[in-house]
C-alpha cells in the first residue's frame, strides 16, 4: 500500500499580511455598525422618554391652568428636593423609566440623587417677575407661547452636569453663543463613535410644546446659533 500525503503549502509573507489585514477591515465594521446600532436604539428610547414627557406636561397644564412645572431655578432650594420631572409622575406610568436618557454617562447617579437627564427650557419655566414683584409675563404659560410647534421645551442635559435635583434647567437666555448652548445641553448626544470636542458631529432629540419630538444634528443648531436664531426663545425667527 502506497503512503498517500497531502501537500501543504505555507502562507507568503504578504498572503499573511493581506489576512491580517482584511481581518483588522472586518473587525472594525463590526465594531462601528455595532457601535451605530446601539446609537440608534439609545436615540429611540430617548425619544420614546420624551414623548411620554409631552404627554405628561401637556396633561399638567391642563390641570394647572396652562402653565407648566417650574423648575428648581424658580423654586425654594429648602423645599424642592427633587427635580421638575417628578411634578409629573402622576401623569407618567414610571418617571424614573424616562427621566434618564440612555446616552447618559451620569444616569445612575442622576436617578439616586432625584435628578433628570432632560432640562427644560428656561425661558418657558422662569417666571418675569419686575423690581417690585411684579410678573411680567413670559411665556410660563402653555396658552402664551406663541409657536408651539417650533418652541422646544426639554433638551438633553450636558453629560458632564452635575447630577443633582439642582440641574433641571437650562440658562437659554444666555445661549448667543456656541460655548454658552454647550455648557448647558448636549447637542451631539447621539454620535456613535464620531463625537468631536466641537460637539458638531452628532444629533440629540429635542421635545417641542406641541408634544412633538425632533432628532436634530448638532451642526444644524450650531448654524443657528452662530448665525444669531437662539431656537430656545419663542420670539427668535429663523430667517429665511
Amino acid at each position: 500500500m502506497q503512503n498517500s500525503c497531502v501537500n501543504a503549502r505555507a502562507f507568503s509573507l504578504l498572503e499573511l499580511l493581506v489576512a491580517l489585514t482584511v481581518c483588522a477591515v472586518v473587525a472594525t465594521l463590526v465594531f462601528v455598525i455595532g457601535k451605530e446600532m446601539v446609537t440608534k436604539a439609545r436615540q429611540a428610547k430617548c425619544a420614546s422618554n420624551l414623548r411620554q414627557i409631552g404627554i405628561a406636561l401637556i396633561a399638567y397644564t391642563q390641570d394647572h391652568q396652562g402653565e407648566f412645572p417650574l423648575t428648581s431655578h424658580s423654586l425654594d432650594p429648602a423645599t424642592a428636593d427633587q427635580a421638575w420631572i417628578f411634578a409629573l409622575s402622576e401623569y407618567l406610568g414610571d418617571v424614573d423609566e424616562v427621566r434618564i436618557c440612555p446616552a447618559d454617562p451620569k444616569g445612575k447617579e442622576r436617578l439616586r440623587e432625584h435628578g433628570t437627564s432632560y432640562l427644560l427650557n428656561s425661558y418657558l419655566t422662569v417666571p418675569q417677575i419686575g423690581p417690585f414683584g411684579e410678573n411680567l409675563g413670559g411665556y410660563t404659560n402653555i396658552n402664551f407661547v406663541p409657536e408651539p410647534q417650533t418652541t422646544p421645551i426639554a433638551f438633553p442635559i450636558n453629560f458632564k452636569r452635575g447630577v443633582g435635583r439642582m440641574n433641571d434647567h437650562t440658562h437659554s437666555d444666555t445661549w448667543d453663543t456656541w460655548a454658552a448652548v454647550k455648557n448647558d445641553i448636549q447637542p451631539d448626544a447621539f454620535c456613535g463613535a464620531l463625537r468631536d470636542e466641537n460637539g458638531l458631529s452628532g444629533s440629540a432629540n429635542y421635545l417641542f410644546v406641541d408634544g412633538h419630538v425632533e432628532n436634530i444634528q448638532a451642526a444644524v443648531v450650531h448654524g443657528w446659533i452662530t448665525s444669531g436664531h437662539n431656537f430656545a426663545d419663542p420670539e427668535s425667527k429663523l430667517e429665511p
